[in-house]
C-alpha cells in the first residue's frame, strides 16, 4: 500500500503501451519469455522491448534504454537482476511510469541483504506514487484487455473469477485445474512478496471490477493480515472470496518466509478470523477452483436445504459427510413431492425408500425419469438447492438435457456429479456449463461447491452461516 491513498492499479490491468526491460534472443530467459507472453496473449496495445545490445526479438523492435523510446509508457515489466531493479524503478518513476511488474527474487525472501534492498525497492517506488506487483512474482494475467505477462506464455478461456495467488506455481495449479473444469479466468494477479501492492490493494481493486464476478485467494502469509481478513470481509459483501491458507503445520514460517518473505501466521486463526468476516474458506486449491466455478455459474440458494438425486447411495453418503458440518441440512421431501415420484417411477410400491436423497436405483437409469426427478425435487418447496448424481455407462446417455431442462423450469441451484471421468464427460460439461449448471465429476468437489453456495446465499439474506471453514 503506497502511503493512506488508495493504489490506482488501472494502468498496470490496461496498459496502453509497455516497456519489457531485460528482453533477451535466448528462449530460456524470463524476458524473452515474457515477451512471448505479451504478443500470444494477444495484447493490442504498444511494446517496447529494451535491451541495450539487440536490435531485434521476436520480431519486435527492441529499444537501448527507456529514454530512447519515443513517447511514454503506461506500465513495465521488469525481467533483470533485483539490484538493476531497483535502479530501473528509479528509471521509471523519474520518467512518470504509472505501474511496474517486478519478476526478480533474491528479495527479502533470501535473508538479511535481501530484505535490505527490498526496503530499497519500496522506498523507491512510493517516493514516485508507482505500485509494484511483486517482486519474485510470476506476473499477472487480465483475459478482460488481453494482457499477459507471466513468464509462463498462456492463453486461456476467458471468464469471471479472478485470481490473486502468493505463489507462482500454485497460480498455475489454479489455472491447469481451472482449464480442466471448464472455468474461465478474467484476471490472476501474482502477488509475490506483497512489497508495496498486497492482497487488500488487489481485493479493493478486483471489488469495483465489474468483470470479476467471484475472487479466488491462495495466500502463505502477509505482513497486514487484520487489514487483509477486514477487506476481504467487505468484498464478500459484494461479491464472493474464496480463500485457501497454507501453512498449516507448526513451524510453516521457516518455509514460506524463504519462498515469499512472509509470515504463515497462524492457520487457524486465519481461518477463524476469515470466517468471523463471512468469508468462505477452503481447504486445497482443488476446492478453491471447485468453490469459484460453482459461485460464477449458479445463482445463490435462498437457504441451507440441500436434496440429492442419485441412482448410486455412496456418493450421496460422502456428500453428507462433507454438507452437514458447512452449515447445510437434508431435509425431508414433501407429501406432494413423493406422490409425484411415483407417478414419475409409474409404480405405486416402488423399490426404493422415498426419501431425501433419493436413491432411484435401476429405476433412475431412464432419461426421462430421471429428468423427471430432478424436477420434482427442484419444485419441491423444502429444497433450496439440487445435487444431482448419474454415472457414466455405455449404454445410457447422461441426462444433461434433462437436468438443464429442470433447472431453466425451477429457477433453482443444480450442481451435477456425472460419476466418470472428463475424457467421456467433456462434452456434457461443455454442453451443461454453457447453460449455467456446473458439472463435477466427484463428490467430495460437488460438495464444497454446494457448501459454497449455501454460505454466501445465507449471507446475502443476512444470516450466519455455522460453517467451519
Amino acid at each position: 500500500m503506497i502511503g493512506a491513498e488508495p493504489v490506482d492499479l488501472q494502468p498496470i490491468f490496461y496498459p496502453k503501451r509497455i516497456a519489457i526491460f531485460g528482453v533477451t534472443d535466448t528462449p530460456d530467459r524470463v524476458g524473452y519469455n515474457i515477451l512471448q507472453s505479451v504478443l500470444y496473449g494477444g495484447f493490442t496495445g504498444k511494446v517496447y522491448p529494451i535491451h541495450p545490445r539487440h536490435q531485434e526479438v521476436l520480431g519486435c523492435k527492441v529499444y537501448k534504454s527507456l529514454a530512447d523510446v519515443p513517447e511514454p509508457v503506461d506500465m513495465a515489466i521488469i525481467c533483470l537482476n533485483q539490484h538493476a531493479t531497483v535502479e530501473t524503478i528509479e528509471i521509471c518513476g523519474r520518467a512518470g511510469v504509472k505501474g511496474a511488474i517486478c519478476s526478480a527474487g533474491g528479495f527479502r525472501e533470501t535473508g538479511e541483504e535481501g530484505q535490505t534492498l527490498e526496503r530499497r525497492l519500496i522506498e523507491t517506488a512510493e517516493k514516485y506514487k508507482l505500485p509494484i506487483i511483486g517482486p519474485n512474482t510470476l506476473g499477472m494475467i487480465n483475459n478482460d484487455g488481453n494482457f499477459y505477462s507471466t513468464f509462463y506464455p498462456l492463453n486461456i478461456p476467458a471468464g469471471k473469477v479472478s485470481v490473486i495467488s502468493q505463489s507462482g506455481g500454485m497460480g498455475l495449479t489454479f489455472i491447469h485445474q481451472a482449464i480442466d473444469e471448464g472455468l474461465g479466468i478474467n484476471k490472476f494477479i501474482g502477488v509475490g512478496n506483497c512489497s508495496n501492492v498486497g492482497f487488500a490493494d488487489c481485493l479493493d481493486y478486483l471489488e469495483n471490477d465489474d468483470s470479476t464476478q467471484v475472487i479466488g485467494i491462495f495466500i502463505e502469509g502477509t505482513s497486514d493480515a487484520a487489514r487483509f481478513a477486514r477487506t476481504a470481509g467487505r468484498v464478500a459483501r459484494r461479491k464472493p472470496v474464496v480463500v485457501y491458507k497454507a501453512g498449516r503445520l507448526k513451524g510453516a514460517d521457516q518455509y514460506t518466509q524463504t519462498h515469499t518473505g512472509a509470515s504463515a501466521g497462524s492457520y487457524q486463526l486465519y481461518r477463524d478470523i476469515l470466517h468471523q468476516h463471512g468469508v468462505f474458506t477452503v481447504d486445497n486449491i482443488s476446492e478453491l477452483v471447485v468453490a469459484c466455478k460453482a459461485l460464477s455459474l449458479q445463482p445463490l440458494p435462498q437457504g441451507n436445504r440441500v436434496g440429492i438425486l442419485t441412482h448410486t447411495a455412496g456418493p450421496a453418503v460422502v456428500m453428507i459427510d462433507r454438507l452437514k458440518p458447512a452449515g447445510c441440512v437434508i431435509p425431508a421431501l414433501k407429501d406432494e413431492t413423493i406422490s409425484r415420484v411415483k407417478q414419475i417411477i409409474g409404480v405405486d410400491d416402488p423399490p426404493v425408500v422415498l426419501q431425501n436423497p433419493l436413491d432411484s436405483a435401476g429405476l433412475g437409469f431412464s432419461r426421462p425419469i430421471y429428468g423427471g426427478l430432478a424436477d420434482a425435487m427442484l419444485a419441491d418447496e423444502n429444497i433450496d438447492l439440487l445435487l444431482a448424481v448419474y454415472c457414466l455407462h455405455q449404454t445410457w446417455e447422461l441426462p444433461a438435457a434433462e437436468l438443464i431442462s429442470a433447472y431453466r423450469k425451477n429457477n433453482k441451484p443444480l450442481i451435477v456429479n456425472f460419476v466418470g471421468n472428463w475424457q467421456g464427460c467433456r462434452p456434457d460439461q461443455e454442453f451443461m456449463q454453457q447453460a449455467g449448471v456446473p458439472l463435477f465429476t466427484a463428490p467430495e468437489k460437488t460438495a464444497v461447491a454446494a457448501a459454497a453456495l449455501v454460505h454466501y446465499g445465507i449471507r446475502q439474506k443476512g444470516g450466519d452461516s455455522s460453517d467451519s471453514k
